[in-house]
């Protein structure tokens, strides 16, 4: 109730100390990255840009505008599990992913899609996996999830805006991206990873997951309008 309107977004630009810092850490693919596949070595790095307007409803309709979509919840945790690996159960994401569908006050079986974290790191991909069975339970085997940064890269602070933007065209133009790279199942990685081609389906609520450093962990429930 603070303000009307609020703009939320991030940019990235590639740098030689973003690169070196993630060489060091061993977390860089050699090759294309391949999320939640089998042969996935790491991630590809991105830069880009996304900001996002967010409005209240009632300030929106008044002055006439175009609404693409509605943020309708929000959740966020802290596992602290560690400085750079994530929770191996993915005990903070699903803290942040529930939350959100509280805030949004969503059964887990009125979500469509899934747009994941996923960086193409090996304990980063189980650790979502894990995170999307607990939460979403039987309906997890047949919920379509896809991460863009097997296309875009990683781009670190614009990420979670990025994302967030692609669920948004996922939900006006009914269209699913796709997970490329996506040759090799793996063992437990069992979901509907929506591999190599996008998917013509119109959902009407999609979580867009974004899990940090340090175990900081972000979900968003986007629906349409």
């Amino acid at each position: 109730g603070e303000v009307k309107v609020a703009l939320g977004g991030g940019a990235e630009g590639l740098c030689r100390l973003t690169f070196a810092g993630f060489s060091c850490l061993r977390a860089m693919a050699p090759t294309p990255s391949q999320p939640f596949d089998k042969e996935r070595k790491g991630l590809n790095l991105g830069e880009g840009a996304a900001v996002l307007v967010l409005e209240d409803w009632d300030h929106a309709v008044a002055r006439g505008a175009t609404i693409l979509a509605e943020l309708a919840g929000y959740g966020i945790s802290a596992d602290a599990h560690h400085m750079t690996a994530p929770h191996p159960e993915g005990d903070g994401a699903v803290r942040a992913i529930r939350a959100a569908l509280r805030d949004a006050e969503l059964e887990p079986s009125a979500i469509g899609y899934v747009n994941a974290h996923g960086t193409g790191t090996p304990h980063n991909d189980a650790a979502e996996t894990r995170a999307i069975k607990t939460v979403f339970g039987a309906h997890a085997a047949t919920l379509p999830v896809s991460s863009i940064k097997s296309m875009v890269g990683h781009t670190l602070g614009a990420a979670g805006a990025i994302e967030a933007a692609s669920a948004v065209l996922s939900l006006l133009h009914g269209y699913l991206p796709p997970t490329v790279n996506h040759v090799t199942p793996d063992d437990g990685f069992d979901l509907d990873y929506i591999p190599n081609e996008a998917r013509r389906v119109q959902v009407d609520a999609i979580v867009s997951n974004s899990f940090a450093f340090g175990g900081n962990n972000t979900a968003l429930v986007v629906k349409r309008v």
